[in-house]
């Protein structure tokens, strides 16, 4: 199993680890590990696409290292909107003619979310979270997963994640 299917069990683990009054820490712990499963997810198709070799391939690792989460952020709330809501540099590549997935507008709106969600979990302590909040986000996660798998090697998912690691570069073309 991949790292990132690892930390997607480990996050409905945790969900569900206390099967009565859950502990807050499990809770926070679950969405803050669904969030990385999913940051896993695509870092290591992006650097997989980018470039080939063994996982263990020190390059590879150096470029994983690249992404930020701020980064993938933003391009992920771009992506969530559609076409209509790509800059122009990214639409000039992405004619709009060419399909946009609606599986890949749902992973972008689940990774949005859960980076927002990890980030109430992991410093908003006066947040509650219950078990059920939790498990929605955890499913979110695992729908982007399945999603994904749909469309990984669609032109769009491919710009994506080129996209993930280079927005920033392609604004100040």
């Amino acid at each position: 199993m991949s790292l990132s299917q690892d930390l997607l069990a480990q996050a409905r683990l945790l969900a569900t680890k206390e099967p009565t009054r859950p502990k807050d820490a499990s809770l926070r712990r679950a969405v803050s590990t669904a969030y990385y499963a999913l940051f896993h997810l695509l870092t290591d198709e992006a650097s997989r696409f980018l470039i080939s070799g063994s996982e263990r391939d020190p390059l590879r690792n150096l470029l994983t290292r690249g992404f930020t989460h701020s980064e993938m952020g933003r391009v992920a709330k771009a992506f969530s909107s559609g076409y209509g809501g790509l800059a122009p540099y990214i639409q000039h590549i992405l004619p709009a003619t060419t399909e946009f997935p609606a599986q890949l507008r749902a992973v972008a709106a689940a990774f949005h979310e859960l980076q927002k969600a990890r980030h109430i979990a992991d410093y908003d302590v006066s947040h509650r979270l219950t078990r059920d909040m939790a498990l929605v986000l955890v499913r979110s996660a695992e729908s982007a997963f399945a999603d994904w798998e749909k469309i990984r090697t669609h032109e769009a998912a491919r710009i994506f994640l080129v996209a993930l690691l280079m927005n920033e570069k392609w604004k100040r073309r």
